[in-house]
C-alpha cells in the first residue's frame, strides 16, 4: 500500500504506549533496540519493511523527530554491516550492530559511504555499550568490534549532569 499517514508499522496502540513510557522516564541516556533501521540508510532496492525506507516514509519522518526531541539513541539489531549514521535533519543517531560473522556480512556496498554515515563497514562483529559516570558527565560508549574482538570503531557522548 502507499505511503501515508495511515500507513504504520507500530500501530496506534504501540506508539501511544512507547511515548508514554519515553516521556516517563528520567534515565540520562535512553536507548531504543529495533529490530529494522530507523535512520538507516537501508538498500533501496527490494527493501519495504522499515522506517528509513520510502514505504514508511510519513512514520519514519515522524519517529526519527520524536526520537530525536526525547535524546533517544537506536540501537539497529538487523542490518548485516556495521554502520553509526546520524540523520541529517534530526540528528539522530543509530548504532548497527551488524552480524556477529564475516560470512553473513552482506548487503552494502563497502564504497557506498553516504554523509549520514560516520561509521561503515561490512564485516561481522557485535556492538558493545558501556554506560559509566566520570567526575560530573554521564559517559556512554558505543564500541564497534571486530569478530577476533579487536575494536573497530568507538562513539563516546558525554553529558554534565
Amino acid at each position: 500500500s502507499p505511503d501515508g499517514k495511515e500507513k504504520t508499522i507500530w500501530g496506534k496502540e504501540q506508539i501511544a504506549w512507547f511515548k508514554e513510557t519515553v516521556e516517563a522516564s528520567d534515565a540520562t541516556f535512553k536507548i531504543l533496540v529495533s529490530p529494522t533501521p530507523i535512520v538507516g540508510p537501508d538498500r533501496s532496492k527490494g527493501k519495504y519493511d522499515n522506517h528509513s525506507n520510502t514505504s514508511f516514509a510519513t512514520e519514519g519522518k515522524w519517529l526519527r523527530q520524536y526520537l530525536a526531541d526525547q535524546n533517544v539513541l537506536v540501537i539497529n539489531g538487523d542490518r548485516h554491516w556495521q554502520y553509526v549514521s546520524v540523520d541529517p535533519v534530526t540528528g539522530l543517531r543509530e548504532f548497527s550492530q551488524g552480524p556477529v560473522s564475516d560470512f553473513h556480512a552482506q548487503g552494502w556496498n563497502q564504497e557506498d559511504l553516504r554523509p549520514e554515515h560516520k561509521f561503515l563497514r561490512v564485516k561481522g562483529g557485535f556492538l558493545a555499550v558501556n554506560v559509566y559516570r566520570e567526575n560530573n558527565e554521564a559517559v556512554i560508549e558505543f564500541t564497534h568490534y571486530d569478530v577476533d574482538g579487536n575494536e573497530v570503531n568507538k562513539e563516546v557522548i558525554k553529558v554534565a549532569v
